[in-house]
């Protein structure tokens, strides 16, 4: 690392820890200011905007010459909640916005929560669409809103993030490798993904620089977004128990799993975390007498059961030949009328991109904050402890998506090669294409 690149972490560490009084929060402020603005000519913006034109112009290509399927539309669509507009010109340009789940966040935020299934949406992406149609009257504009902008604002405060420990080329790739992640149309969709990947950023960014306050709401807002937004407090504990943080007020420790920072009222702030799941769940007790229905809804509606940590993959595993046999004798189990992948294809399709947590894994150990890799395993084990019944690691693309510790280490791994960075930068926007236009034709993904 250049002197001049420890600089500058040196700086933004010390950013909200050296101020004192008034001016020194004021001086703080408006230099955030001054950071924010400067995301509008930022490579940041740029990578959001080529993404999104990859995800758009493929979808739209698809739908244009071969249409959607029309049985899907009918048996998860039927009130045309993805096709609101009179206009069907509107409709085909916001198509690769609203697919499958989509819809779901897209009724529970007109009507709310209607059913036990639709409970198993959590709902702080459908509040936020809620607060944002009073004042535009419609639905999927602003949930696709919502998504651009925390998909900006995430990868912003993430290339920040990043910076904290690496140069600014290990932070740029890390934002290159997820805006152009084979299934990053998940960012602008009516999904989850990037309001997840905003506050659960945020979070750590500022448990990094010692704002427990703010590191706690957004850690709550993480746990109302997400099942398994809670685990953020795994990596929010640790930061604060054992760094790295901003101050430098070690304490001498003799055994390796002593804290090295004393524990404060501060710590306090850490509640707010599970704070959010349990307004979620207090919520659903006081309408519906149903606290745990997220948890009943995964496993009747969905059929996802415990399976033992990591069971899904070794269902998968197990899987695997007749997986092959199915394809080979063209007899595998289809997804539904007219999906061209099977389930067993998508098996395969599963343990392949599961390999890319696990190198990204490997890259970071001791490179990235053993905070980080904690909470990259935890996530990961959630994930994979709970499978489907027709496709075990069910959507481990989509979850790694937003395991940002996984892209940090292959950013790592990437530096000194330049061509294998191009290889992989190239494969990845030709898979998103390819993944995009499928999705937008209301075929299966994750």
């Amino acid at each position: 690392m250049s002197g001049s690149d420890a600089g500058n972490q040196a700086v933004n560490r010390g950013a909200f820890v050296s101020s004192s009084g008034l001016r020194g929060w004021m001086d703080a402020l408006s230099r955030e200011r001054s950071s924010w603005r400067g995301l509008a000519a930022s490579p940041i913006l740029r990578a959001v905007v080529v993404s999104r034109l990859v995800v758009w112009s493929a979808g739209l290509i698809a739908l244009a010459m071969f249409g959607h399927n029309t049985d899907t539309v009918a048996a998860l669509d039927p009130n045309g909640a993805s096709a609101p507009f009179h206009s069907a010109a509107a409709n085909l340009l916001l198509a690769p916005a609203a697919r499958w789940d989509s819809v779901w966040y897209l009724q529970i935020a007109h009507s709310g929560y209607f059913s036990q299934q639709s409970s198993g949406m959590f709902p702080l992406y459908p509040l936020l669409i809620r607060l944002g149609s009073l004042a535009i009257r419609s639905e999927l504009l602003v949930g696709l809103a919502i998504s651009l902008i925390s998909m900006a604002l995430g990868l912003y405060l993430l290339e920040r993030l990043v910076r904290l420990d690496f140069d600014e080329k290990t932070a740029r790739t890390t934002i290159l490798l997820i805006a152009f992640f084979p299934v990053a149309f998940f960012l602008s969709s009516v999904y989850t993904e990037s309001l997840y990947l905003l506050v659960s950023v945020g979070a750590i960014y500022a448990a990094r620089q010692e704002r427990w306050a703010f590191a706690g709401v957004c850690g709550g807002l993480a746990a109302a977004t997400r099942s398994d937004g809670i685990l953020l407090l795994i990596a929010l504990a640790l930061i604060y128990l054992y760094g790295p943080r901003a101050s430098s007020a070690l304490r001498a420790t003799a055994r390796w799993w002593q804290p090295r920072y004393p524990v404060r009222r501060s710590i306090a702030w850490l509640a707010l975390v599970p704070a959010g799941l349990t307004a979620y769940l207090a919520y659903l007790d006081i309408t519906h007498g149903q606290p745990f229905a997220p948890f009943y809804a995964q496993h009747i509606y969905w059929g996802h059961e415990f399976a033992g940590p990591f069971g899904g993959v070794a269902r998968t595993i197990i899987g695997v030949p007749d997986d092959i046999r199915r394809l080979l004798t063209a007899t595998g189990r289809s997804v539904g009328p007219g999906d061209p992948l099977s389930w067993n294809t998508h098996d395969l399709i599963d343990l392949t991109f599961l390999t890319f947590p696990i190198v990204g894994i490997i890259a970071a150990w001791q490179r990235v904050p053993f905070a980080y890799l904690a909470y990259t395993i935890a996530l990961l084990a959630f994930d994979l402890s709970f499978p489907a019944q027709k496709e075990p690691i069910q959507s481990i693309s989509r979850y790694t998506l937003v395991i940002f510790p996984v892209f940090v280490g292959w950013a790592l791994l990437l530096k000194r090669h330049p061509r294998a960075t191009i290889a992989v930068l190239g494969t990845s926007i030709a898979l998103l294409a390819a993944f995009s236009a499928l999705w937008a034709m209301w075929l299966w993904v994750a």
